[in-house]
């Protein structure tokens, strides 16, 4: 599913990335980390920042199309419990759409020794707006209605980090009924799922989504948190 992750899963918007580096106060040309990195869809928008970007993603088939789609960033094979870089080697790092995945007790200690004394990390998540209609229909039908992608009792904290911030930030894209299908069919609960009953729940998304045309504006939420690294050793 690599090749249809990185075809179907949206970037990070610019202002959630620029508000993240000026929470931890990152300079031009800072070299970065983003772990969990998947195809690169966080990658991207950090080097077009001007960042020095090195990615960490466990997947062999995702960084191959990393690779391919941001040739400017180093890229590692490696988990985020054991991070294949030297100690204080990076001022920040980044992880869109995949703390959830990570073991905290293993991974945060990881992150707080790859991290430079004052530096920190952020922490993004892509996540729908049921405000929108057809959202909220689709909450419903799949099952996210009224969740959130993150809890507060799960994010980073003592004795490693300690938060600096947190904000959401609205955008849109068009998007239709064939994209929204893609865009789940590389979510976990999809693919996970029995293949007869993966293309019934498919085939329900289609149809509602068909209700609102063929093209139609998709509001996103992304939300964004900033840590501090804590100590200086």
């Amino acid at each position: 599913m690599a090749a249809e992750y990185e075809r179907r899963r949206p970037d990070y918007p610019e202002e959630a990335l620029r508000w993240a580096a000026e929470q931890i106060g990152l300079g031009e040309g800072a070299r970065v980390l983003d772990v969990g990195a998947g195809t690169g869809k966080l990658t991207r928008g950090l080097v077009a920042l001007g960042f020095d970007v090195v990615a960490v993603e466990p997947g062999a088939p995702m960084l191959e199309q990393l690779r391919m789609a941001v040739p400017q960033a180093e890229a590692h094979v490696g988990p985020a419990e054991s991070i294949p870089l030297a100690d204080a080697s990076i001022a920040a790092a980044f992880a869109g759409q995949a703390f959830h995945w990570f073991d905290p007790e293993r991974a945060l200690p990881e992150l707080h020794r790859v991290i430079a004394p004052g530096g920190g990390l952020a922490l993004l998540w892509n996540w729908w707006d049921e405000r929108d209609p057809l959202q909220r229909e689709l909450g419903e039908l799949v099952g996210y209605a009224g969740l959130e992608p993150y809890r507060d009792d799960e994010l980073p904290g003592a004795p490693w980090f300690r938060e600096l911030g947190r904000t959401v930030v609205e955008s849109v894209e068009q998007s239709s009924p064939d994209a929204i299908v893609g865009y789940l069919s590389t979510a976990s609960m999809f693919l996970t799922a029995e293949p007869q009953k993966r293309e019934e729940s498919l085939r329900k998304v289609h149809e509602l989504a068909s209700r609102y045309g063929e093209s139609f504006p998709f509001p996103r939420l992304t939300y964004v948190f900033t840590f501090a690294r804590v100590g200086d050793g």
